[in-house]
């Protein structure tokens, strides 16, 4: 027989008995965590988190919303792996927006924010009273919910924002009511976010000190005896030395960059976020649909693998999402010639065909050329296919090589946003 897992059944209740309301009219009752539409580990556990959070310390009846359709939890194999080492069902436990009726306004008025800090439009148009009672985030302040969200803690930089998350449950005087399989949830993600903790990497103290909190209370440390031998062996400092860390990473690393079985229209999907952003030069016209979509793959092993299909599945996801930009961030590493792996980062530009294009494309190429924090340096596209000629053909598209490899989409989006608005 199964060990009963508190977490799982918080969740599966959580969301049945939210359904349950939102079909009787009484959606309102409840708040709705969030985290950001592109769905990878660390929104995925913060959202699961924050809502069990909020509803068993805070008491607050409150339900946690995926920001993707189910089908599209299968394009990470890296939540799938975490999911499962939580014992969550993500069939049963998570909700996804399918499960709601498709019905507007949203039939719920009150959001937690985690991984983002400002609610999409689709959430608040025509919805009455609308009200941010938390939000939780390691991206750029846009400065919004001072008055009403409680907590607010926006921290720039952080490696993860289950590490600002876990800050908040650890602060609480409820901390070791934790369960052990969100506790190996969040550890997940912050590994995943943070290459394991890896020194001169991405991590920071906030998210050393949350995993050196999550380590010995998750499911990777079965006994007490363990639990007081690792406290007492381990520190936020050196807490990626821990064999578990470190096997752990290994194995969510490995499941990350497994996407071979991806199509070009998954992997542009995978990982993706999209902006609606006025543009300046053009006061007259309507805003334009701006898509990010990060992938681990570089452009010359993608091309080699799917030919000018690439650019057949682009036209395609542009005209589905009606984007008028289009960028493309690859994130890869590749070997040294002593044997050491070398992180590499790429971005591809599509602009779509459209009345002002020259503009927005003219626009486009000085900012990002001038951006010199990001040390871009444009590359021929043929390069990347090994064809004489680009199949590119007449798109208004280029490549990029990126010279500061720190620099993720947290950075790449504002420097987008300042472009097109004028800023």
């Amino acid at each position: 027989m199964s060990k009963p897992n508190p977490f799982s059944e918080f969740l599966r209740s959580s969301k049945e008995r939210y359904l349950k309301d939102v079909g009787e009219g009484n959606g309102k009752q409840w708040t709705v965590t969030m985290g950001n539409e592109a769905g990878d580990l660390d929104s995925l556990a913060s959202c699961l988190a924050y809502s069990w959070f909020s509803s068993t310390i805070r008491k607050t009846q409150t339900a946690a919303l995926v920001q993707m359709p189910r089908a599209d939890l299968k394009l990470r194999a890296e939540n799938l792996q975490a999911m499962s080492l939580a014992s969550l069902n993500p069939e049963h436990d998570i909700m996804c927006m399918e499960d709601l009726p498709t019905i507007q306004p949203f039939p719920s008025n009150r959001f937690a924010l985690v991984d983002h800090n400002r609610l999409l439009s689709k959430y608040a148009d025509g919805n009455e009273d609308v009200k941010i009672v938390a939000v939780v985030d390691h991206h750029d302040d846009e400065g919004l919910y001072h008055d009403t969200a409680d907590p607010r803690i926006i921290q720039v930089p952080t490696g993860s924002c289950t590490s600002l998350v876990t800050g908040v449950i650890k602060r609480s005087d409820q901390r070791d009511t934790i369960p052990p399989e969100l506790a190996t949830l969040l550890l997940s993600a912050i590994l995943v976010d943070t290459m394991g903790l890896k020194p001169g990497g991405k991590a920071l103290p906030a998210d050393r000190d949350a995993a050196s909190f999550l380590l010995p209370r998750s499911t990777l440390v079965q006994s007490a005896n363990a639990i007081n031998t690792l406290s007492a062996s381990s520190s936020a400092k050196d807490v990626h030395e821990e064999d578990a860390v470190r096997n752990l990473t290994a194995t969510l690393v490995q499941k990350k960059y497994d996407i071979d079985h991806l199509s070009t229209r998954d992997l542009l999907r995978r990982d993706y976020k999209e902006y609606t952003w006025k543009r300046a030069w053009a006061t007259e016209s309507p805003p334009i649909q701006v898509g990010l979509s990060t992938v681990p793959l570089g452009l010359k092993a993608w091309f080699s693998r799917d030919g000018t299909k690439f650019w057949a599945d682009v036209d395609v996801w542009m005209k589905e999402r009606n984007l008028a930009v289009l960028g493309i961030l690859t994130t890869f590493r590749s070997q040294k010639k002593n044997g050491k792996e070398k992180a590499k980062r790429q971005v591809l530009v599509v602009v779509a065909d459209a009345p002002d294009a020259n503009q927005l494309e003219a626009e486009l190429w000085l900012g990002l050329e001038s951006a010199t924090e990001l040390e871009f340096e444009q590359r021929p596209i043929k390069k990347y296919e090994g064809t004489e000629k680009s199949n590119a053909g007449s798109r208004r598209v280029r490549a990029y090589k990126q010279g500061n490899v720190k620099a993720t989409r947290k950075a790449i989006a504002p420097l987008f946003k300042s472009i097109v608005e004028g800023q």
